[in-house]
């Protein structure tokens, strides 16, 4: 008897044959088909064809923004928070007050990178209210899950406050997790 794949194993497996140059444009087809509409991947199946979506360079399979939005939110009805991410960037340039509210899930559900975009946006201005302070806190968030750019923007945030001391402790702080950050602060 045959030991059954694990959800994750399925997923490696046809996107293994869909890469290989020896796959046929039907059976291409047909794995993307099944991508499209199983729900047995926990929604990892339907979060790739999002990445695709977002590949500007050789995405695997073609989908457009309208796919990608109903693969996201299928990845969100298969229980899969990670599709609170890829739908603010889905919604940002459409629904800014969507987008908003799908970065704060991503964050209450831990994702660095939202972190770090909720950063970006309180420091501008932009969706959110600008609010240094509450900046800085998600540049650290991002920054503390190995997010180099989180530091960056806590840098920028010092040098743009006038704050030395946060900067140098930004810079320390950086250097102590393997991180170089550019410029000097004096």
């Amino acid at each position: 008897m045959e030991k059954r794949l694990t959800r994750d194993e399925l997923l490696n497996s046809f996107l293994r044959k869909a890469e290989n140059p020896f796959t046929t444009m039907e059976q291409k087809n047909d794995i993307r088909r099944i991508l499209m509409e199983s729900n047995t991947m926990r929604g990892m199946n339907h979060l790739f064809l999002v990445k695709c979506y977002f590949d500007e360079e050789q995405p695997l399979f073609h989908i457009s923004k309208k796919e990608a939005i109903r693969q996201a939110k299928l990845a969100y009805r298969e229980n899969n928070r990670g599709a609170f991410y890829y739908l603010y960037l889905l919604l940002k340039d459409s629904d800014p007050v969507k987008a908003r509210n799908y970065l704060n899930l991503a964050c209450a559900c831990g994702n660095p990178k939202a972190y770090l975009e909720k950063g970006r946006l309180q420091h501008r201005g932009i969706l959110f209210e600008k609010n240094e302070k509450e900046a800085f806190k998600n540049y650290h968030i991002a920054a503390l899950c190995s997010l180099a750019d989180g530091y960056y923007g806590m840098l920028l945030l010092a040098s743009e406050l006038g704050d030395i001391t946060l900067a140098r402790h930004v810079y320390e702080e950086a250097n102590k997790n393997g991180i170089s950050l550019p410029g000097v602060v004096e």
